[in-house]
C-alpha cells in the first residue's frame, strides 16, 4: 500500500488539474507553455497542441505582451517577487482576438532543479458585465434622481435624511447638503403631521406589502413659509425583505390648490350667474306688467295728487328695470350691441364727466397708447364700466388722491392666469384704472366680483358695479384682473380682445432685439410672493440667466452691500419690510450705479408712492416671457452702453 501512495497522489493531482474551473498554465523561464488544463482550452479557444511549446504571450494583448518576457528575466536575475504570489486583474486575448478581463495569480516552483511558473486564471467577464450593469443602473438612477421635477427625500428607519435631489432643495429653500443628516421634522409645519406620517410608515415597515402610501401634509420651507403638499412614500427593503428606510416623493400642491380655487370660483360665479339671471328674468316680466299697467292708468287718473303718485311709481319701476338689466349683464344674459370701439376716444369723451364726478380733491390723469388696437364691444357698457370704476376709486379716496386711466396693447400667452382660470392667448386691449385709495384685503378681493357684495355703508352702493363689469367683459370674451393691497391702492385691468377688420388686421409683434444671454449673467430676483417669485425664477433660468433670489428689498440691499455680484436686479415694487422697489432702485443708483434695474408691478407707475422722480422701466403684471426677455435685456444693455 505504501508503494502506491505516490501514484495515487499523482493521479489526484492530474484529476484536479483536469477538473479545475480556473485555467492553469505552466511555463518555463523563457515563457514557453509547458502544460495547460482543459479550462485553459475552453477559456482561450486554442487547442492544447496549439499552445504547448508556444510563448505564453500569445494569450496576452499588446501592452502586457511586450513587457512579459522582461518580468520573467528580471525575476530570474534578481529573485524579486514582484510578479510572484500577487494576484492582479489584467486582460487576456482569445484565439479570435477578443479581449476579456481576467484575474491572474502567478507562483514559481522547481522540478528536478529547473525553474517553472504556474499561472492560475479566472475569467472576470461575468463580474465585469455585472459591474457595467451596476454602473449603468447607478448612473440611470442618479440621472432620474437629479432631474425629477418633484422633491425626492431618502431617509433611514430613524427618519434621518440620507439623500435629497435638487428639486427638494429648490422647493424647501435649502442649499447643497444642508438637509443631509437632519431629521425630517424640519420639513413639516406642525409636529402633529410629523408624528402622523411617522406612525403610518412605521406600520408599513412592519407589513410585508409593497409599502406605499400617499398622505396630505402641510410642509414648511426654510424661510418658515408653510405650503400644502402630498407625501408619496415607499418603504425601501433589502434583499431579505428587511426595511431599511423610506423614499419619499413630495408634491407641492400650492399651484393645484390655486387652480382648484379658480375652478371652484368660476363654478360659483357661474352658479350665482344662473340664479341671478333667472331671478332677474322673472322680475323683468313682473316689471313689464307693472310698468304697462301704470302707463294705462295715466288715462284714468286726473287728480294731480294721483298723477304724482303714479309718476313716482313709474320712476321706481324704471329703477327696478335698470337694476335687473345690470343683473342680466352679470349673468351674461343681456343682449349686447357690440360695435368697433377705440377705447382712447371713449376715455377722452368721458373726461369732463369724470372730473365732475370725482371732485376737486382727486387728481385725474390718463396714459393712452397712441397706436391702440380697436376692440368690438358694447359702447354703453364700457362707458358704464369706466364710470363705475371711477366712482369706486373716489369712494376709496375720501381724503383725495390720484386716479389714472391707462390703455395699452398686450399679448397674453397661456401662462397668464386669472383668478377664474386662464384667458385665451392672443392680442388684447388693456384698460387699467388705478387709484391711491385704501386698497382691498385678500378676503375682499376674493369676493369682489360677486353681485351684492360691497364694503360700502348701507345706502352707498348695491354691490353690482364690479359684478356688472365682470359679466360684460366675460361676455365680450375678455377678462378682468384686480391688483390691490391694503393702504397701497387698487388697479383694475380690463382685457378686451383686439378686433381686426379684414382691411386692417394687425399681428402682435414684439420688437426684434438682440436677447443673447452671456453665460455668466446673473439676475437678483426680489419678490415677496413665493409663487410669483418661483415663476419669475423659472422664466429667467429658461432664458439662460443664473438667478439669486431674495424676499424683499431689505435683504436685497444687504446682499448687494456685501458684494453680491449680479448683472441686473428684477424687483417687485410693493413689498413688506419698509422698503419698496423704488427705494431699492435709488439705493442701487447711489451705491451700485453700474447695475441694471427692471421693476415690475400690477399698479400704474403714476399712483405708486415714490415713483415721480424715478425714470425706470416698470414691467406691468401680468407679463409674458417675451416681455420679460426684452425688458431685462434692454435694461442690461442700456446700463452697459452708458457705463
Amino acid at each position: 500500500m505504501t508503494a502506491n501512495k505516490p501514484i495515487e497522489a499523482q493521479s489526484m493531482l492530474e484529476a484536479i488539474l483536469q477538473s479545475a474551473v480556473g485555467a492553469i498554465i505552466t511555463i518555463d523561464p523563457k515563457g514557453t507553455v509547458q502544460t495547460v488544463n482543459p479550462a485553459t482550452v475552453r477559456l482561450f479557444g486554442y487547442t492544447e497542441a496549439e499552445m504547448i511549446g508556444q510563448n505564453v504571450k500569445m494569450l496576452m494583448p499588446g501592452p502586457h505582451r511586450a513587457r512579459h518576457d522582461g518580468y520573467l528575466a528580471h525575476h530570474m536575475a534578481t529573485g524579486e517577487r514582484k510578479i510572484i504570489g500577487i494576484g492582479r486583474d489584467v486582460e487576456g486575448q482569445r484565439k479570435d482576438g477578443s479581449l476579456f478581463p481576467m484575474h491572474l495569480s502567478v507562483s514559481a516552483f522547481e522540478v528536478q532543479g529547473k525553474h517553472f511558473f504556474a499561472g492560475i486564471v479566472h475569467d472576470l467577464s461575468a463580474r465585469s458585465r455585472l459591474e457595467v450593469e451596476v454602473s449603468r443602473q447607478s448612473a440611470l438612477f442618479q440621472a432620474v434622481f437629479d432631474h425629477v421635477p418633484e422633491p425626492l427625500v431618502i431617509t433611514d428607519v430613524n427618519r434621518q435624511i440620507l439623500l435629497i435631489n435638487p428639486a427638494a432643495n429648490r422647493v424647501f429653500g435649502y442649499a447643497g447638503e444642508e438637509l443631509i443628516g437632519q431629521n425630517t421634522t424640519v420639513l413639516y409645519e406642525a409636529q402633529a403631521d410629523y408624528e402622523r406620517v411617522g406612525y403610518d410608515f412605521e406600520n408599513l415597515m412592519t407589513e410585508q406589502s409593497e409599502g406605499r402610501k400617499a398622505l396630505p401634509v402641510r410642509f414648511r420651507r426654510k424661510s418658515g413659509e408653510a405650503f400644502p403638499g402630498q407625501l408619496i412614500g415607499a418603504v425601501i427593503r433589502s434583499s431579505n425583505g428587511q426595511s431599511s428606510g423610506v423614499l419619499g416623493l413630495v408634491r407641492d400642491m400650492t399651484s393645484e390648490q390655486k387652480q382648484e380655487g379658480a375652478r371652484l370660483k368660476a363654478q360659483r360665479m357661474e352658479a350665482i350667474g344662473q340664479l341671478t339671471g333667472g331671478v332677474a328674468h322673472d322680475f323683468n316680466n313682473l316689471l313689464t306688467i307693472i310698468t304697462g299697467n301704470l302707463e294705462l292708468l295715466e288715462d284714468y287718473v286726473s287728480d294731480p295728487r294721483g298723477a304724482d303718485n303714479l309718476k313716482r311709481a313709474q320712476g321706481a319701476a324704471e329703477a327696478g328695470a335698470r337694476l335687473t338689466s345690470r343683473l342680466l349683464t352679470f349673468a351674461r344674459r343681456r343682449r349686447l350691441e357690440p360695435q368697433t370701439v377705440d377705447l382712447n376716444e371713449q376715455v377722452r369723451a368721458m373726461l369732463e364727466l369724470l372730473t365732475r364726478t370725482l371732485g376737486e380733491n382727486i387728481q385725474l390723469s390718463t396714459r393712452l397708447a397712441y397706436d391702440l388696437w380697436k376692440t368690438r364691444i358694447d359702447q354703453s357698457e364700457i362707458e358704464s364700466a369706466i364710470l363705475n370704476l371711477a366712482i369706486n376709486a373716489r369712494d376709496a379716496m375720501p381724503n383725495g388722491g390720484k386716479l389714472v386711466i391707462e390703455t395699452s396693447n398686450v399679448v397674453l400667452d397661456d401662462a397668464i392666469a386669472f383668478s377664474d382660470g386662464a384667458v385665451a392667448p392672443g392680442n388684447y386691449v388693456r384698460m387699467s384704472v388705478s387709484d391711491t385709495g385704501t386698497g382691498m384685503t385678500e378676503d375682499v378681493l376674493r369676493r369682489a366680483f360677486e353681485p351684492f357684495f360691497t364694503t360700502k355703508p348701507t345706502g352707498r352702493g348695491t354691490g353690482l358695479g364690479l359684478s356688472t363689469i365682470y359679466g360684460f367683459v366675460k361676455q365680450s370674451n375678455g377678462n378682468v384682473m384686480i391688483y390691490s393691497e391694503p393702504g397701497q391702492g387698487t388697479t383694475v385691468n380690463i382685457y378686451l380682445p383686439q378686433y381686426a377688420t379684414d382691411g386692417n388686421s394687425s399681428e402682435a409683434k414684439l420688437e426684434d432685439a438682440s436677447t443673447q444671454v452671456m453665460p455668466s449673467e446673473t439676475v437678483l430676483v426680489v419678490e415677496d410672493n413665493p409663487d410669483v417669485r418661483a415663476v419669475a425664477v423659472g422664466r429667467l433660468k429658461r432664458l439662460g440667466y443664473k438667478v439669486v433670489e431674495v424676499e424683499n428689498a431689505v435683504d436685497a440691499i444687504q446682499q448687494l452691500d456685501g458684494g453680491l455680484a449680479v448683472d441686473a436686479v428684477f424687483s417687485d415694487v410693493v413689498m413688506p419690510g419698509g422698503q419698496s422697489g423704488f427705494d431699492l432702485a435709488r439705493w442701487i443708483a447711489s451705491y451700485r450705479p453700474r447695475l441694471a434695474v427692471l421693476l415690475t408691478s400690477g399698479f400704474s407707475e403714476d399712483v405708486m408712492p415714490g415713483s415721480d422722480a424715478d425714470h425706470l422701466q416698470v414691467l406691468r403684471k401680468p407679463y409674458t416671457q417675451k416681455e420679460l426677455e426684452l425688458g431685462l435685456r434692454g435694461a442690461i444693455d442700456a446700463k452697459r452702453s452708458t457705463s
